[in-house]
């Protein structure tokens, strides 16, 4: 008896040392009924079938995994808790059903905990390859990953570029005319995303803008007119098949200036507010200096592509973002005992698109209460008792 019992208690001591010993964190599924499941590692990161997504702490160093558990319902959350000094980072996720699959939602409490000013680095990993506009990440021609539209990501700006959100279609439209090959291509703002570059030049300074355009989708003129709007020019409607006809190249005109003295001339084009297609495109810009006579023939022929200062053949070969794709930073300022909150909203499996945050159509509230309401019944039923 003393041996079995001898026996016994190691046993049960090595089970404690296992059950303390430090393990993985499991993963946590985020899905809507019906719907295929993502999931949460155990540091955080969101890993969908396109790419992962994770939030890190870069500043103060030292960042640790406190908590990674799943959190109370009615939906399938993951908590996700991390600290680096006195700052506390914690991280909720769940699937909203806002689009026909959903998206993830991936919500962000910051916390400085010390009695002293803590300046907070965080950097948002993503996959190498996906290039970031204003509030959009898009990733081989989807976009998949909107950005908290109360915070801006510190990052480096080329020389020019499109601010991005836009979708690159190279061959789309069949021009029936000769012309230069970049009305050929095109950039389109799916679900009415505004088309902008931005050029930098002399501050203050004028240029000559030239917009390309040819419809080769539409049959008729009144369907996708587009606003125009150059900075120092007065903003114009431009419907290319009533100008010029279905598969007609033209051009449209603006005497540009940089009217707020930044450096930088921003060039729009946006979606009427009476278009029934309300994606936007564009085929070519060319930027000039004023004293640059422009013949619109020679222009359009691409006679004049070597006497512009920038020539982009939008959405072709020489397009770029304004942005240099790879993760961003986020660098905060808290003050003692000071939190900040935000999110971020990225595409599930089956999810083609995320909406706009900076639209203000969803926020925390709503978004976790399409995702409960999903859930709630049966939620009611696993935890309500026998009979009821």
């Amino acid at each position: 008896m003393n041996g079995m019992r001898g026996k016994t208690t190691h046993v049960t001591v090595a089970l404690l040392a296992l059950l303390a010993s430090p393990t993985a964190a499991a993963d946590v599924e985020l899905r809507s009924p019906g719907f295929p499941p993502s999931k949460v590692a155990g540091d955080g990161s969101l890993v969908e079938p396109w790419g992962t997504v994770r939030l890190r702490i870069v500043e103060p160093p030292g960042a640790t995994v406190t908590d990674h558990r799943t959190g109370p319902g009615p939906m399938p959350m993951a908590l996700t808790c991390l600290r680096a000094g006195p700052l506390r980072l914690t991280q909720t996720a769940y699937r909203s059903p806002i689009w026909p699959s959903g998206v993830d939602v991936l919500e962000v409490r910051l916390r400085n905990t010390a009695q002293t000013p803590v300046r907070a680095e965080l950097e948002l990993v993503v996959p190498a390859e996906m290039e970031f506009g204003e509030w959009r990440g898009v990733l081989r021609g989807r976009l998949l990953l909107a950005l908290p539209a109360d915070l801006q990501a510190v990052r480096r700006q080329r020389e020019w570029g499109c601010t991005g959100g836009v979708v690159a279609m190279p061959g789309w439209a069949k021009p029936s005319r000769p012309c230069d090959p970049a009305f050929r291509n095109i950039s389109a703002g799916m679900g009415g995303v505004p088309i902008t570059y931005r050029f930098a030049v002399e501050p203050g300074a004028k240029r000559t803008v030239v917009l390309g355009f040819c419809e080769s989708f539409h049959p008729s003129a009144g369907i996708r007119p587009v606003l125009t709007q150059v900075e120092g020019a007065a903003t114009r409607s431009v419907d290319p098949i009533q100008s010029w006809g279905r598969h007609v190249p033209g051009v449209e005109r603006f005497p540009a200036r940089d009217a707020d003295d930044d450096g930088r001339l921003e060039v729009t084009v946006a979606p009427h507010p009476r278009a029934s297609d309300r994606n936007p495109i564009l085929n070519v810009i060319w930027i000039f200096r004023p004293d640059v006579p422009i013949d619109e023939e020679a222009l359009i022929l691409g006679r004049m592509n070597d006497q512009a200062e920038r020539y982009v053949d939008v959405g072709g070969k020489n397009d770029q973002t304004l942005y240099e794709p790879g993760n961003l930073k986020y660098v905060f300022q808290l003050q003692p005992e000071e939190q900040r909150e935000f999110f971020f909203l990225v595409a599930s499996p089956g999810c083609q698109t995320v909406p706009d945050p900076s639209l203000g159509l969803w926020d925390k509230a709503t978004l976790r209460k399409a995702a409960a309401e999903v859930w709630r019944d049966r939620w009611e039923e696993a935890v309500s008792p026998p009979g009821r």
